[in-house]
């Protein structure tokens, strides 16, 4: 729990119309979450698991690279890992006014068109296609509801 103290916390949803430059405002709820914590910055990389594009502060790419020390240098496991995220990985930012270019290839492979959906995540966010979005919300909240995905189990203390 201690490595999320200091991080971000991404919350809510936020649609938003990509204009005709190809620019899309970034929630000003995010931008603040980054700020106040004066972070380095914002990465973004395709999902692994979600037809989303992940998005993290580098603080949290920097914790998610000491998680991969763990294995030994030159371990599969850690390579696989190594080459889908941070050979993927590059900068996301935004201007003074808050708008931030999503490169096209990325959009076309989790397709994105015309609407994107910033989904808090806590410590990161991803970025939906929004119906697609709200399929994976319904389908969420169902798995919890019938106790297909039970809470974790928390320490004692904790709440």
């Amino acid at each position: 729990m201690s490595l999320l103290v200091n991080t971000a916390l991404f919350l809510n949803t936020h649609t938003h119309r990509i204009d005709g430059k190809g620019r899309v405002s970034f929630p000003a709820p995010f931008r603040t979450a980054v700020d106040s914590r004066n972070s380095q910055g914002l990465v973004i990389f395709r999902s692994l698991v979600d037809p989303a594009i992940e998005g993290m502060t580098v603080e949290r790419l920097q914790q998610m690279a000491s998680a991969l020390e763990s294995f030994p240098p030159f371990a599969p496991e850690r390579a696989y890992f190594e080459t889908a995220i941070f050979g993927a990985a590059q900068a996301l930012l935004y201007d003074g006014e808050g708008r931030c270019s999503l490169p096209k290839s990325l959009l076309d492979q989790v397709g994105i068109t015309t609407d994107v959906a910033f989904l808090g995540r806590g410590a990161t966010f991803q970025i939906w296609e929004p119906q697609a979005l709200e399929r994976r919300r319904i389908e969420s909240i169902e798995a919890i509801r019938v106790g297909t995905v039970p809470f974790p189990v928390l320490p004692a203390g904790v709440l």
